[in-house]
């Protein structure tokens, strides 16, 4: 109530607050609108920018991505073109030319094909043509070069002497030089002339380790010689079938050094493998024999021999596939001395380590006995005695000659009988007791002496079996005729189990001429009888001998009348060298058209030995790395002529340069130009990628 009396309503005017409402309602929508339009207006000039901004940035980032892509992907040919460098080297290097590509191995990068090429373009030698050693040397008097042989070759002012040659060595390679490097250092584990095996699941691979060789080895199939020195004082064979690669390098084999440790059965605990490539010392009765005689293909292949700087041990063996152990053996048997042959050659005893040089027999070395010094001849071994009523026949193996051509073997019986052949490794005895037990021991003997007495044969008593008798009557000889001399031939007869010792052709005239059989005698079966009357027929005989007796006389040859008519051949007689020819070092034999690849990059130095080789098909026989030999015995079908045949120094190509391009399907293209070494290093000099 209203002090005054009057009753107000508590509530207020609704029509009065309804009004203001209104009022201030439309003053917000006002508000709202101006914010929207101040709002569109800031949209207008940041937002919508902005989200163009945005949206071309992320095109932008999409075309870079792709074109990322797309650079990586073609970059890939390059990388993938040098993950394996050495076949690089090979593949692009031959046949190829800075005009010529070759293609390599297409890349698939998300869908899209990188197609790559290489040319070759350039190429580095060991050597400059000013620094070129001797390639070819003899050290024997007397010895000659044959003229197909490649590089330079020492010729001494004095052809007379036996050590002139060793005033024009080197112990390093230099130009102009004689190389004559020391021995390295090399393992002194004996290893299993058979090698080892990879395990099951990988390849089959014949694996050998770095060491010292006692026995003979023989290679046959796929063979791989961890990098490193390797020693052996027996025969290492390369026979038919053979694919034979010595340590890591540019040439491939059935495995490598890192895969044989891994996963070769055997491994030795020292495994001595050292740098790259491999070094074949040769010792004692050390040698190579190569010979597809078997009419299967031959592939021997040495990578080049590199060391590391700091591995002074081994660090001779640098460049060097092939070497001998040089010198003789002192009274004592054990200390080396210089070879010294009185007017035959003369070689300085071998040394071990060029820093701290030390004779090489006090580091498990033994000099080479295939030298043209003979000694006496090893005992003969596998003494066999065949027993006949009465009699026996004993056979052997021949040894080792010594050097010198064994002369005669004789044959003794413990029971006081001896009997004696020219070279012939089987002996007949007659007369035996047949009561009592025999066995028999051989001795050879050659020009320097007799060797020991083998060990005995088998025990026999010869109170059973056939009778030895006399040779068969041979068939009658054929005859040539030559000026005052006819050559008469003909062909073993039947024998008993009692070997032919001996033939004696006899002319109607009674002049003779005998052949002593020995070891190596083989057809045709001949002798000349000279001194003939021309114009006069004459006809012959021949009688076979044992140790029974003789033959019954063959019948008449047709009648051979000796006259000079013009045009006749000349009477050849084979004469023996004036020079003696120890038993090849090297010795390549390949009788057959069976391909061989024999591939030696390396220095050969076998200053005492002799290198043979008989190649009359011209198969690829190539010993680049310079030779230094005692004789070189060479005949090659490629000869034609100077440096056609390459044996002896051909300066090596040890870096090849290529130009690398990859393409992406038009879009991207990488070039790069790339040096890779033979042995598997590289380096890339330029690259551009677009």
């Amino acid at each position: 109530m209203h002090p005054d009396g009057v009753v107000v309503s508590a509530r207020p005017d609704r029509a009065r607050l309804d009004r203001a409402g209104r009022q201030l309602a439309d003053k917000d929508q006002g508000s709202v609108l101006v914010l929207v339009l101040v709002m569109m207006l800031v949209g207008a000039m940041i937002v919508l920018p902005m989200m163009s901004y945005s949206i071309a940035v992320l095109r932008s980032n999409e075309v870079l991505s792709n074109k990322s892509q797309d650079l990586e992907g073609v970059k890939s040919g390059l990388r993938i073109a040098l993950a394996d460098p050495t076949s690089l080297y090979k593949t692009c290097g031959d046949g190829g030319g800075p005009n010529i590509a070759k293609a390599l191995a297409p890349v698939n990068v998300n869908g899209d094909v990188v197609s790559t090429t290489c040319n070759f373009i350039d190429f580095q030698s060991a050597q400059s043509a000013d620094e070129l050693r001797l390639g070819l040397s003899a050290t024997e008097v007397g010895s000659s070069i044959p003229t197909g042989l490649s590089g330079d070759r020492y010729v001494p002012v004095d052809p007379s002497s036996t050590t002139e040659w060793t005033t024009a060595v080197s112990a390093l390679s230099e130009t102009g030089k004689i190389w004559y490097p020391n021995l390295p250092e090399h393992g002194l584990d004996f290893r299993p002339t058979d090698g080892t095996q990879l395990k099951a699941g990988w390849p089959a691979c014949t694996v050998y380790f770095p060491g010292t060789y006692k026995t003979a080895v023989t290679l046959t199939g796929p063979t791989f010689f961890t990098s490193g020195i390797y020693y052996f004082e027996a025969d290492v064979v390369v026979k038919g079938g053979a694919t034979v690669v010595v340590g890591d390098g540019a040439a491939q084999g059935c495995t490598s050094s890192q895969e044989a440790l891994f996963y070769a059965e055997n491994v030795p605990s020292t495994h001595n493998i050292s740098g790259l490539g491999g070094t074949w010392v040769l010792g004692k009765q050390g040698r190579i024999v190569v010979s597809n005689a078997n009419d299967q293909p031959i592939s021997l292949i040495f990578n080049q021999r590199y060391v590391p700087v700091a591995a002074v041990g081994s660090d001779p063996s640098a460049d060097v596939s092939i070497m001998s152990v040089n010198g003789d053996l002192a009274a004592d048997g054990t200390t080396g001395i210089d070879l010294d042959v009185t007017g035959v050659i003369f070689v300085p005893v071998s040394q071990v380590r060029a820093d701290v040089p030390d004779l090489a027999t006090a580091h498990g070395y033994v000099p080479s006995e295939y030298t043209p010094k003979p000694s006496e001849p090893d005992l003969p071994t596998a003494v066999n005695a065949q027993r006949f009523t009465g009699g026996a026949v004993v056979s052997w193996t021949a040894p080792f000659n010594g050097g010198a051509e064994i002369i005669d073997y004789t044959v003794s019986a413990s029971t006081g009988e001896t009997c004696q052949t020219t070279g012939a490794t089987v002996c007949a005895f007659t007369g035996l007791s047949t009561s009592t037990t025999v066995n028999f021991t051989v001795v050879a003997t050659n020009s320097a002496g007799s060797s020991l007495p083998s060990t005995a044969s088998n025990s026999i008593k010869p109170n059973s079996g056939a009778a030895l008798v006399a040779p068969a009557k041979p068939d009658a000889p054929t005859v040539t005729p030559y000026d005052g001399v006819v050559r008469v031939e003909w062909t073993a007869p039947t024998t008993s189990p009692a070997p032919i010792r001996s033939y004696i052709v006899t002319a109607s005239d009674s002049s003779t001429c005998t052949v002593t059989t020995t070891a190596s005698t083989t057809p045709p079966l001949q002798c000349e009888i000279t001194g003939l009357t021309n114009a006069t027929p004459y006809t012959f005989t021949v009688t076979a001998t044992n140790a029974v007796g003789d033959s019954p006389v063959s019948n008449d040859s047709a009648a051979a009348i000796p006259l000079a008519v013009l045009g006749d051949p000349p009477l050849v007689t084979p004469t023996a060298s004036d020079l003696f020819a120890p038993t090849a070092v090297i010795d390549v034999d390949l009788p057959s058209t069976a391909s061989v690849v024999v591939d030696i990059p390396g220095y050969v130095t076998i200053p005492q030995g002799r290198l043979h080789v008989d190649n009359p098909n011209g198969h690829a026989v190539d010993i680049k790395g310079g030779v230094l030999a005692a004789q070189f015995d060479v005949t090659d079908a490629r000869d034609t002529g100077p440096d056609t045949v390459k044996i002896g120094f051909v300066s090596a190509v040890v870096q090849r340069k290529f130009r690398i391009t990859s393409t992406l399907a038009g879009i991207a293209t990488s070039v790069a130009i790339v040096q890779v070494n033979q042995n598997g290093a590289y380096a890339i000099n330029s690259w551009i990628v677009q």
